[in-house]
């Protein structure tokens, strides 16, 4: 019987994983540190004016001008588009988002998403994400705008009924903004803890605890804690029928946090995770844990990865209750 990993405690293939991925980055900045090197070297052995120089500038731009699409990457990329699914909100959805950074993620739900039930919170107190995001106070206060009434057709004397319920939503929509919410410790707070309110979509987009160590293993294991204690945290404040929802990019040393095993762990199924593209929430941009990035030169490549969304729920009472009785049916015919 194999024994049961604590989070962060990382298995021999992680381990190798893990030391792969820092040797990987060593050599990465030594290749990059080299290369600027040799590009300044040549740009000081260049004279201005040098008729060699021109020419190459020549051949380089009709290179540049003959350089032809690969078809095959074309086709993959249409493909993957075709078979990921829509965003996986709903307009009467009641929406908790936990961890936002500059409020563009819940802001993009609201206008273009027409969601119109969301409290959106972070972890940070106001002083301090305004001053990681500058850009979170034009978000702040679009989400927190009333919605605008309901048009009526100059044509006609009353509403149709398509614009009385338009009406209606728009008198039902709400909107809150929260700071200072450790997602995982939701219920120690009155507004979660003193509610029997539930959700249909508890989000964190891109969960990280920041820069914490410089230590892979240690990095990893914070990660997976954060993780964790959000599952755990939100499983009560979920719908029967609703969604975790977690965004995460592909690769190390992501995939070392483990989110669907971490899920199960929490009580949550594993429902579906297809690739997200941030296009698809208009206006969304991602924010760094630490905040903005200024100026040029940084390693920093967010929005250059691919990432994937996961979805999970929690699994009915019954399904829970026969699957235990089928565990102890099994272990009945052993004996």
């Amino acid at each position: 019987m194999s024994k049961k990993r604590k989070p962060g405690q990382l298995s021999g293939t992680q381990k190798k994983a893990a030391s792969a991925y820092a040797a990987h980055k060593k050599a990465a900045h030594k290749a990059k540190a080299d290369s600027q090197s040799k590009a300044a070297l040549k740009n000081n052995s260049k004279k201005p004016g040098a008729s060699g120089a021109g020419k190459a500038g020549k051949a380089d731009k009709g290179a540049a001008t003959t350089e032809t699409p690969d078809p095959a990457a074309a086709k993959k990329a249409a493909l993957q588009a075709s078979q990921r699914p829509p965003p996986p909100f709903e307009k009467t959805d009641a929406v908790l988002l936990v961890g936002e950074g500059d409020f563009s993620f819940a802001l993009s739900l609201k206008q273009h998403l027409g969601v119109k039930d969301i409290i959106a919170t972070c972890y940070d107190d106001e002083v301090t994400l305004l001053s990681k995001y500058p850009q979170a106070s034009d978000h702040i206060s679009a989400l927190l705008a009333p919605l605008p009434p309901a048009e009526r057709d100059p044509d006609e004397i009353y509403f149709t009924d398509d614009e009385e319920e338009a009406a209606k939503e728009a008198a039902k929509a709400k909107f809150e903004v929260h700071y200072g919410i450790d997602a995982t410790a939701l219920l120690k707070r009155r507004m979660f803890s003193k509610t029997k309110r539930k959700w249909d979509k508890i989000v964190f987009m891109f969960p990280h605890v920041g820069g914490v160590t410089k230590d892979q293993n240690r990095q990893v294991r914070y990660n997976q804690e954060l993780l964790l204690g959000f599952f755990k945290s939100a499983k009560p404040l979920l719908k029967e029928t609703g969604n975790v929802v977690v965004g995460m990019f592909e690769g190390l040393p992501y995939e070392l946090w483990e989110p669907k095993r971490l899920a199960k762990e929490a009580g949550l199924t594993v429902k579906t995770s297809f690739l997200f593209d941030a296009r698809e929430y208009v206006g969304y941009k991602h924010a760094r844990t630490l905040g903005n990035v200024e100026g040029k030169g940084t390693a920093w490549k967010g929005e250059e990865r691919k990432s994937r969304m996961f979805l999970f729920g929690v699994e009915a009472e019954w399904t829970v209750a026969n699957r235990k009785r089928a565990k102890k049916d099994e272990d009945s015919d052993d004996d």
